[in-house]
Formats: structure tokens, sequence, C-alpha cells
């Protein structure tokens, strides 16, 4: 593909991104990324062309943006795989990227999703001061605090109310958090009791259907007997769910505050 059809097609495919017109998107960046293949641009050298490079960033921006959208957890780490070496060049490469601190945001609430604490601290450590400056790059860390904190509610209304979330690819992730925030409810509640309402373990779990709530059940191997959910007796020690006994008791009760007894 000659240059000048490369740089077209380049501008075309930033078009249907703003258009958000993802299926042509994701038509366009297979035969883009040959041509950067061809152009000997796909891996970034301080000898290629710098303005190139930069068409070349992002273009791979896009395509992990639009593997968000398109809800391609592993294209969008390909993506991402791709453009670390971009990023390690962003002092050589002119203009810089409008979209980077957002990609790596969104990374990190990728492996925060996938529930990734170690690498999500990984790859936090090479950002230096960065958490607490940039807007996109504080989410998922505030995210993570709470969670590690048992902070659910904080974490629910932070992922499901719309005016929190800093950009809409953000709020893609939201429901894999909501399943990650239920799994450790569900986790320490079955360290703290013996056995909940049914009722309050609805809104304990941020569930708002009852068939949602009886699959839920159902998953976790809870057993339920007059309008009761009594859990798996396996272990009576609560040091065992890392936190102590006094603050899961704590937490549960800041989710549930509209309950007047959980017990």
């Amino acid at each position: 593909m000659p240059q000048k059809s490369f740089e077209t097609r380049a501008r075309e495919l930033a078009s249907a991104f703003a258009a958000k017109d993802y299926e042509r998107c994701s038509h366009l960046l297979p035969q883009l990324k040959v041509t950067l293949s061809q152009l000997n641009i796909l891996v970034p050298r301080l000898s290629s062309d710098l303005e190139l490079l930069a068409v070349a960033r992002d273009i791979l921006e896009i395509g992990a943006l639009t593997a968000i959208f398109l809800r391609d957890d592993l294209l969008f780490s390909r993506y991402i795989a791709q453009l670390s070496p971009f990023y390690a060049m962003k002092d050589k490469i002119q203009p810089p990227s409008s979209n980077e601190k957002k990609v790596i945001a969104l990374r990190l609430l990728l492996l925060l999703s996938k529930n990734d604490i170690a690498e999500f601290h990984t790859e936090l450590e090479t950002l230096e001061d960065e958490a607490d400056k940039d807007v996109y790059i504080r989410y998922p860390v505030m995210l993570e605090r709470w969670l590690m904190e048992g902070s659910y509610d904080k974490v629910w209304k932070a992922t499901t109310q719309r005016s929190e979330v800093p950009a809409e690819e953000f709020a893609i992730f939201a429901d894999i958090l909501v399943d990650t925030i239920r799994s450790e409810i569900a986790t320490c509640s079955e360290k703290a009791y013996p056995s909940l309402p049914l009722m309050n373990a609805k809104h304990l779990l941020f569930f708002t259907e009852d068939a949602d709530l009886v699959e839920f059940i159902d998953q976790r191997g809870w057993s339920t007997k007059d309008g009761r959910i009594y859990f798996p007796q396996e272990s009576t020690d609560p040091l065992e769910s890392g936190l102590p006994m006094e603050n899961i008791i704590e937490n549960t009760l800041g989710y549930a505050r509209e309950l007047e007894t959980i017990v």
C-alpha cells in the first residue's frame, strides 16, 4: 500500500472511530497493521520516521480502544503489548499521545476486574506519581484501594453511576467489576455469618431481581430454608478471609444501610 493510501486509510480509521463505527474500525485495523509492518514501524526504532511513528501509535491506540468497545479483552491486551514500546519512546515521538493515560488506565482497570492485583501493582510502579495527578489513572487506583479496604459500596457507586466514571470506555468494565464485588462480599459474608435473610442478601449483593439472586446462590453452593441463606461452614476462623471479624461486620453493615438486622 503506497504511503499516501496508508495515510488516507489512517484518516478513514480515525473518522470511523470518531463516529463510533467500531465494526468499520475492526475491518480497517488489520490492513493498516500489515502496512505498519511493511513500513517497518510496527515496532518503533529511533531510526524510524518519528512522524510515521506517531501515526502508527495513534492507529494502535484506536485499535486498543476499539477492542474495549467490542468487549474483546484478549485483543485489547495484544494492542497494549504493541503500544508499550511506543510509550517507552514517548519523549521522542511527536506530537504526544492524547490517549496514552486513558489506555494505561484501562489496562489497570482490566487487571483489577480480573483480580490480578500483583500485575496491577507491577504496572502501577512504572507510573511514578501519575496515580495522583491524572484523572484516568486515579480512577482504577481509587477502586483498587476501596476493594482492598472492603469498601465495596464505594466501588459500586463509582462503577455504576455514570457521573463517577471518567470516560465511557471505563463504564464497559462495570459488569465485570460488579461480579468481583459480589464475589468479595459473598466470601466475607460466608466467613462472618452462618446465615442471612434472603431479602437482606439481595440488597447486600446489589441484586435487583430475585432470579439473579437465586442463580448466584446456586453458583456459590449455598442452601436456602425458610427465607434464609445458609453458608457452608468449612471454617470458623474469620481471620482466614484476610480481614478481622469486626471489619467484615462494619463493612457489610455499610453496604446494606437500609437493613435493620442481618443476623
